[in-house]
């Protein structure tokens, strides 16, 4: 997927970007000499007047090195790009270091573009300390096998920080309004008190730095007025049709408060990255009548229609420990059903937007059932969102072909297919 945000980037900004990604640097190079060699010998920028980026990432030894052209160095500077290759050092270890390549890209292009951009490097939050970053090991240790249980107690052993300002209200307005005032200030701390325990997991999953946090800040501001729908336990937050926003969704506690939900907001809708305003991904969310109503763009249906749903929720707050443990003994006591690792994989997604966790549980629940259209398509999604393009290319096929009477299907197929040059 980085492929697409780079043919976005270099639309908008006019430099000729390259991303290498490096299983381990070669034998006796330095990262340094690596990016040397590769932009002297891709020639990157020569069809685009001198301007070009490379950005090399070698896995091994968790180094990054962004090499600029000689017209671009007043403006993507030694120091931002240090700041970066800093910040890269936290980022792509995480759950999903392909975020922090998008973010890479589009913050440098919007440096290169003139000295009026105000794209902030990224660098690590304030609230995370090595000992989150190493799960206490001292050496470079990647998310991916990280459990719910290592990023609780990564979370509760975190510096205290002043965050009593922040609670959650009986009046979702004033949720809102704290959780605006916290994105403001830059505060991206998993254990703000207005969060779910879902979206603390997935802040923790997921770090976002200050710089990112006040520039959704910004964007909500840009998309004021707001206005604040109901339906049921949840609450939605809607930003003015044409600003770059996904909407906010609150849930209300059997306590009477109102607390955000951050993994809802990745999971009931979605932004493409070409249109700045937010599509329906399920029929079955319960804002959908009234956001039609308010003609709202997008709204003449789901991107995945009936194909597949949303879980129902239970009522909050719960233990997400619990919650998962009970699936595990449900899996024990019957492992060859496959709807028991949907429901794990589901409650992974929609309570935490951990992807990973979730593609791994829909994988063994296809691997059971592998006629499971419905399974195919949270996959399907999943992997799109997780940047396997090949993945989710090959789900895309298999429904296509299941359902030859679905137009609609088969267009997204022929289209992807194309964008991503994958054969048959």
């Amino acid at each position: 997927m980085a492929r697409r945000i780079i043919k976005l980037a270099e639309k908008k900004s006019g430099i000729e970007n390259a991303l290498v990604l490096l299983p381990a640097l070669p034998p006796g190079k330095t990262i340094e000499e690596s990016a040397a060699e590769l932009f002297s010998k891709l020639r990157i920028g020569a069809r685009r007047n001198g301007r070009g980026i490379l950005y090399i990432y070698s896995a091994k030894e968790n180094l990054l090195k962004i090499e600029v052209s000689y017209a671009l160095e007043g403006d993507i500077t030694d120091l931002f790009s240090h700041q970066m290759e800093e910040a890269a050092k936290t980022y792509m270890l995480s759950e999903v270091p392909q975020d922090f390549i998008s973010e890479l890209i589009i913050t440098t292009n919007l440096r290169g573009m003139g000295p009026k951009s105000d794209a902030e490097p990224m660098t690590r939050p304030n609230w995370l300390n090595a000992e989150f970053l190493s799960g206490g090991a001292g050496a470079i240790v990647h998310a991916y096998n990280r459990t719910l249980q290592d990023y609780t107690r990564a979370i509760q052993h975190l510096p205290d920080a002043q965050l009593s300002e922040f609670r959650p209200s009986t009046d979702a307005s004033t949720t809102v309004q704290r959780y605006l005032l916290s994105l403001a200030l830059g505060v991206g701390d998993p254990r703000l008190p207005l969060l779910t325990e879902g979206s603390r997991i997935f802040r923790a999953v997921v770090p976002r730095d200050e710089a990112q946090q006040r520039r959704i800040s910004k964007f909500f501001q840009a998309a004021a007025p707001y206005r604040l729908l109901y339906a049921n336990d949840l609450a939605l937050v809607v930003p003015q049709p044409g600003k770059s926003n996904l909407p906010i969704v609150l849930r209300r506690g059997t306590d009477g408060l109102w607390y955000i939900d951050e993994p809802k907001a990745w999971t009931y809708f979605h932004r493409f990255e070409d249109d700045v305003n937010f599509f329906m991904k399920y029929s079955d969310n319960p804002f959908l009548p009234r956001l039609r109503a308010l003609r709202m763009p997008h709204m003449e249906g789901a991107i995945y229609g009936d194909h597949q749903g949303t879980p129902e929720r239970p009522a909050y707050p719960f233990a997400l420990a619990q919650a998962v443990k009970a699936l595990e003994d449900r899996l024990r006591a019957a492992p060859n059903d496959a709807a028991n690792y949907a429901a794990l994989g589901d409650l992974y997604l929609f309570e935490m937007n951990w992807i990973t966790k979730a593609i791994a549980w829909y994988e063994k629940a296809e691997a059971l059932a592998p006629n499971e259209l419905q399974y195919r398509w949270r996959l399907m999604d999943l992997y799109l969102n997780d940047s396997r393009a090949d993945k989710m290319l090959a789900e895309l096929k298999f429904l296509s072909e299941h359902l030859p009477n679905d137009s609609q299907t088969r267009a997204w197929y022929e289209y992807y297919k194309k964008e991503y040059d994958f054969g048959d």
